[in-house]
């Protein structure tokens, strides 16, 4: 059975270190405490992790630290055994920092939905508290 799938593409702009960005992207604490779902996260590569009260979840496929992560991630909403690629790029700017987030092989029917999840849900809490410096 062929799927067809979209690609979400999100650039993130931050008034923080990228190692502060980075911190906050592999601690299952922070990101429990921004979101307000559970996350659970195993630093290294094969690494199992879950977000969002457990509705996605997968596995690290690569961690760099302060430059890349990639994850093999997929939703309860998609159809059963499909991951998408999930690939977060981290780069120094003139005022902080920027994340380019690019999720491939997105289920066509979930790509909507999902790309606002993913600005209003995740990255809005993360840049809120980064941009206002309140790291705990």
């Amino acid at each position: 059975m062929k799927i067809k799938t979209d690609n979400i593409f999100q650039v993130i702009e931050l008034e923080c270190a990228v190692s502060e960005a980075f911190q906050v992207l592999i601690s299952a604490d922070l990101l429990s405490k921004l979101t307000g779902m559970t996350a659970a996260i195993e630093l290294h590569e094969g690494g199992a992790f879950h977000a969002w009260n457990n509705r996605c979840h997968g596995y690290m496929l690569h961690l760099s630290d302060n430059n890349r992560i990639v994850q093999a991630w997929r939703h309860d909403d998609f159809p059963k055994g499909l991951y998408s690629i999930v690939i977060m790029d981290f780069e120094t700017t003139e005022t902080g920092s920027r994340i380019s987030f690019n999720q491939t092989g997105v289920p066509e029917e979930a790509s909507g939905w999902l790309t606002e999840v993913w600005k209003r849900d995740f990255w809005g809490p993360i840049s809120e508290h980064l941009n206002d410096k309140v790291l705990s």
